[in-house]
């Protein structure tokens, strides 16, 4: 069996070092640790944000079933739709007459024509 005084110094033991270089290394290792900590909390506050968004958002893209109601029977004879907006749960249409133009409110849901306005031209 060999002995060890302790004027050697083995690879690896911290016993030996300098009570300077001790409290750099646990300082070293706090500021690791507490950097490792505040990286996890990140991540895993934006994972529970998507994952509150993806459920509690039922009205999203991924989840919202398409709505296939024919506005074609609500409109009059000669009347064409110019353009549409998609705005908390209501289509709104914008339908070019052969005399004027109108404004229709669509419910999204239900595909039912909840009000018509209607544009009189000034000139007539």
């Amino acid at each position: 069996m060999v002995q060890q005084t302790t004027d050697e110094q083995m690879p690896g033991d911290e016993s030996f070092q300098s009570p300077e270089m001790l409290d750099v290394q646990r300082k070293i290792r706090m500021m690791v640790v507490s950097s490792i900590l505040i990286m996890g909390l990140g991540i895993f506050s934006i994972l529970g944000v998507i994952i509150y968004k993806s459920v509690a958002n039922n009205e999203s893209a991924g989840n919202g079933q398409a709505v296939t109601t024919s506005v074609g029977n609500q409109l009059k004879a000669g009347e064409s739709i110019r353009s549409m907006i998609v705005e908390n749960g209501t289509i709104y249409l914008l339908v070019d007459g052969q005399e004027m133009t109108s404004l229709m409110l669509v419910d999204k849901k239900t595909g039912a024509v909840t009000r018509r306005i209607e544009f009189i031209p000034q000139g007539q």
